[in-house]
C-alpha cells in the first residue's frame, strides 16, 4: 500500500502572505479585470473573517483555495497547485548552474520522446496519421515538425489524433497550420497576455521548410474529454477556418493560458492570463470544442477514415 509523503507544514503568517499573494496576482494580471477584482475581494474577505486560520496543511489549504477560486473564476487553467518538492529553490535565480542541468535533462528527453509525437502511421488509401500528446515550443520542436509536415506532404489525406493532447506552446500551431494552407497568409487568432500587457497575431507562414500538404485535401483532427488549452485551440481554429472535420466528443475546455508563481516552497498559484479571439468567431472555445461528427472518442479513428474514404471516392 503506497503512503502519501508528509505534508508541508504552514505557519499563520506564511498562510496569510501566500493568500494576499494570490490575491494581488488576482487583481494585478488575471486575463478580465473585473473577475480578478472580484476574486481578489473575496480571498481578502475569507482571510480576514478567519476561514483560514484552521488549516495549517499545504496540500489542504491549495484544495480549499482552489474550490474557493472555482467559484467565481470558473476557468480550468486556474488555481493553487500542492507540490512535494520545494519550488522556490528550483528557480532560475535560487541555483543557475542546477536550472540549466534540468533543462537539458528536459530538452534530452523531449528530443527522446520526438517532441510528444508518435510514429507517422498510414492507412489504405494513403491516409496518413500524425498522432501527438503535446505541443512543445517552437523554438525545440519546429525543426522536426516541419520534417514530419513534409513526409504527408502526398498524402490524400490527413488526420491528427489529439485525443490524448493536453496543451503546451500555443505557438506551435502556426508552424503545423502553415503546411494545410498555401503561401498566403491566413490569421489564426490574437492572444492577449494581460501580465505582458502584449496583443500578438498569429498567422500561418508564407515560407515553408518542406513541401506544403495544402488547402484542398482533407484534413481530420480527433477530439475527446483529454484534449485541453493549445489542442483545442489548433482544432477550434481549423475548426472555424473550415479547414478541418472536427471528429470526437467534446473537450475539455481550455481558453486561457496560465501563468505559475510560487507563494510558498510548495504552493503555486495559477492564474490564467492570456485570453485568445479566434480569427473568424471574434470569440474562445469556452468550455470545450464541439466536434463536426459527435462519435464516442474510442471510435474517434475508424469514424474518421471511413468519412475520409468517402471523401477521397467522390474527388475521383
Amino acid at each position: 500500500m503506497a503512503v502519501a509523503a508528509p505534508d508541508a507544514r504552514l505557519a499563520p503568517q506564511e498562510r496569510s502572505k501566500a493568500i494576499q499573494d494570490i490575491a494581488t496576482q488576482f487583481e494585478k494580471i488575471y486575463f478580465d479585470p473585473e473577475v480578478g477584482q472580484r476574486m481578489a475581494r473575496d480571498l481578502r474577505s475569507r482571510l480576514q473573517r478567519g476561514e483560514y486560520e484552521d488549516i495549517t496543511s499545504s496540500r489542504e489549504l491549495a484544495k480549499v483555495l482552489s474550490a474557493h477560486i472555482d467559484l467565481i473564476c470558473k476557468e480550468s487553467h486556474t488555481g493553487v497547485l500542492y507540490h512535494e518538492d520545494d519550488q522556490l529553490a528550483g528557480s532560475p535565480a535560487a541555483d543557475p548552474a542546477a536550472f540549466e542541468r534540468r533543462e537539458e535533462e528536459r530538452l534530452a528527453q523531449l528530443r527522446a520522446a520526438n517532441y510528444y509525437f508518435a510514429p507517422l502511421q498510414r492507412f489504405e488509401g494513403n491516409i496518413a496519421l500524425i498522432r501527438f500528446d503535446g505541443f512543445a515550443r517552437p523554438e525545440e520542436a519546429g525543426a522536426f515538425v516541419d520534417s514530419l509536415m513534409g513526409e504527408v506532404a502526398d498524402a490524400a489525406a490527413l488526420v491528427f489524433d489529439l485525443r490524448g493532447n493536453t496543451g503546451g506552446s500555443s505557438e506551435l500551431i502556426p508552424v503545423l497550420a502553415s503546411y494545410l494552407f498555401d503561401d498566403e497568409p491566413i490569421h489564426l487568432f490574437t492572444r492577449s497576455d494581460r501580465k505582458r500587457g502584449t496583443s500578438t497575431e498569429s498567422w500561418t507562414r508564407p515560407a515553408q521548410a518542406a513541401k506544403r500538404f495544402g488547402s484542398r485535401k482533407p484534413v481530420y483532427i480527433l477530439v475527446g474529454k483529454e484534449t485541453f488549452s493549445a489542442a483545442e485551440n489548433f482544432a477550434y481554429t481549423m475548426q472555424q477556418l473550415k479547414r478541418a472535420t472536427i471528429v470526437g466528443e467534446k473537450t475539455r475546455g481550455g481558453s486561457h493560458g496560465a501563468f505559475g508563481k510560487p507563494v510558498t516552497p510548495h504552493l503555486v498559484a495559477h492564474v490564467a492570463t492570456i485570453s485568445t479571439v479566434n480569427a473568424v468567431s471574434k470569440t474562445d472555445f469556452g468550455t470545450g470544442v464541439l466536434p463536426d461528427l459527435a462519435v464516442p472518442a474510442a471510435d474517434a479513428l475508424p469514424a474518421a477514415l471511413a468519412v475520409a474514404r468517402v471523401a477521397l471516392a467522390h474527388a475521383h
